[in-house]
């Protein structure tokens, strides 16, 4: 009887043990699996630019990005071309979850791109170090080459938090009207933004006074901590579109961000418009946002790609 309970206990075990070696091989990634990322940058002649990509690899996969290739043009992780790192044997990641690390790309884009448009992708093919090359689905990223517009909006202060909220408070430098409003990936991007504008002059001019230094006004630090319903001012839509500005009149822009989505941020919303004189302007204000990335979001995530794949 005592060798029959033995040899039960050792199947047991070795079922056991079987189990999750085949549950933990089942969570295991094929190859990294890179993240959504919405962005719409600058590009400078003269200078290289700056592209972090977020992506999801094994715990045990210790290989490093070589290069990318987006397009024709090789990319390098800023680690690898400009600065020096100290050799460790620690993984570096910016998040741990049960069987995966979330990864920084932190790469440089040659500046010498020669394209008559913007550089616009939503694949690149990345080289790891241990000889593999994924072709990666990276959302969509737009790379703009600069252009000039007249300075009609000074920034006078801006806010952001951790909750997915973002202001900027602006004064027009001379009397301008707004005609459009424009959000970048505004198809993909529509239910996950959100955007108020204040023009209660009377409370602005109070906080205008406070440019050169001193606290803000207390209504105004309370109204930052409301909930967005509470916020003051209306939602920037095309129906109160356009509207007029007078020299040193202020216009607080508020924003706020979808908590639960799962794509990185990093652009600009534009205020387009045209001076009293008819000069057409372009007004940037830039966001940037990341995602709350939980572990049931990672599972989704891995799901969704692996998928598609």
């Amino acid at each position: 009887m005592k060798g029959k309970i033995f040899w039960v206990s050792i199947l047991a075990i070795i079922l056991s043990y079987v189990g999750n070696y085949l549950y933990f091989h089942s969570k295991q990634l094929d190859a990294p699996i890179f993240l959504d990322h919405f962005y719409e940058l600058t590009m400078y002649e003269d200078d290289e630019t700056a592209l972090t990509l977020y992506y999801l690899t094994n715990k045990s996969d210790t290989s490093t990005v070589m290069y990318v290739n987006i397009d024709g043009i090789e990319a390098y992780p800023a680690s690898n071309n400009n600065f020096f790192m100290w050799d460790s044997q620690e993984p570096q990641f910016e998040n741990e979850y049960t069987h995966h690390y979330l990864k920084a790309l932190h790469l440089t884009i040659p500046g010498e791109y020669e394209g008559d448009g913007p550089l616009s992708f939503s694949d690149i093919e990345v080289h790891f170090s241990n000889g593999k090359t994924v072709q990666a689905d990276i959302g969509e990223v737009i790379l703009n080459k600069r252009e000039e517009t007249p300075n009609v909006l000074e920034s006078r202060m801006s806010y952001g938090s951790n909750q997915h909220f973002a202001e900027q408070s602006m004064v027009a430098l001379q009397p301008i009207t707004i005609q459009k409003v424009e959000i970048p990936f505004a198809k993909e991007l529509s239910d996950d933004i959100l955007i108020k504008v204040n023009l209660d002059q009377e409370k602005l001019r109070v906080l205008n006074k406070k440019r050169t230094g001193g606290s803000f006004p207390v209504w105004y630090n309370e109204k930052r901590d409301e909930e967005w319903s509470a916020r003051p001012g209306i939602l920037l839509m095309n129906d109160i579109l356009p509207f007029k500005l007078e020299q040193n009149e202020g216009m607080p822009v508020m924003m706020q961000f979808n908590p639960t989505r799962e794509s990185y941020f990093e652009f600009s919303v534009k205020l387009i418009g045209k001076t009293e004189s008819g000069e057409e302007f372009v007004n940037r204000i830039p966001i940037i946002d990341h995602p709350n990335l939980d572990q049931k979001t990672i599972n989704r995530i891995i799901a969704k790609k692996d998928g598609e794949s």
